[in-house]
């Protein structure tokens, strides 16, 4: 009998998770073609596809970045403009105050005021933060406006870069407010999910807080990040993620 269950278990496919490794946030050599540099003469590619983000030794302390060991450089803009408070009744009924978190790490990749390679000890918007002979890699900035955008006028990055002043984030799901002071106030909202849940791993901090990574998960690793398009971590479809938070 024990034989029997050994050949059972032995011939069960193995199941792996996605992570990182091979998905559009993987920038290591031969994906997505960020990562070469070149230094004093020297070109040199990244086989180590957390590097871009993150860096074992020497990093900036996590409070700068809102990251662990964050090794990318921060975004060049100094304030964000965040949700449509001005036209939202709803917003301002819940007295809310929106301070970004983790989302600064997303934005300072996309918002293109630095480049996607540049780490964070650079002083100049070129390949790995450095000057020698390399022209910077900057990605298209995803649903951040300029300051004198109007709504829907999104922009298009084009050209090199960099993008400053794209700090407008006003129609867009707001990002950096608390969802359990939220609830207070809009009885819609789900109450706080139990601890452990996928829906708990989406609130961040101590705060709650509605992040970036609240929806996306680029390690996919949370909820269904592995198998959705632009890693979501529960399905657009069928109004899954909006329900994840809004009784409607």
């Amino acid at each position: 009998m024990l034989l029997a269950l050994g050949a059972t278990v032995a011939l069960m496919p193995s199941v792996s998770k996605a992570t990182l490794i091979g998905s559009t946030h993987d920038f290591s050599s031969g994906t997505n073609g960020y990562a070469t540099y070149i230094y004093g003469g020297e070109t040199t590619t990244y086989n180590n596809p957390c590097q871009i983000c993150h860096i074992p030794h020497k990093a900036p302390d996590a409070g700068q970045t809102h990251a662990p060991l964050w090794n990318h450089a921060a975004s060049k803009n100094s304030s964000y403009v965040t949700y449509d408070q001005g036209n939202s009744l709803t917003f301002n009924a819940l007295n809310l105050t929106a301070t970004l978190g983790s989302s600064a790490a997303c934005l300072s990749c996309h918002d293109g005021s630095v480049a996607v390679n540049q780490s964070y000890g650079a002083t100049l918007p070129s390949q790995n933060g450095k000057t020698a002979g390399a022209t910077a890699f900057y990605v298209p900035t995803f649903a951040v406006e300029t300051t004198a955008a109007t709504a829907g006028d999104f922009v298009r990055a084009t050209g090199s870069g960099p993008y400053l002043g794209n700090n407008n984030l006003t129609h867009m799901h707001p990002i950096g407010v608390s969802y359990s002071a939220a609830i207070v106030a809009d009885p819609t909202l789900r109450p706080l999910p139990a601890a452990g849940t996928v829906f708990a791993q989406m609130l961040k901090g101590p705060q709650q807080t509605v992040e970036c990574a609240s929806c996306h998960d680029i390690h996919r690793v949370v909820g269904a990040s592995a198998t959705i398009s632009h890693d979501l971590i529960v399905d657009l479809n069928n109004a899954a993620l909006c329900e994840t938070c809004h009784q409607q």
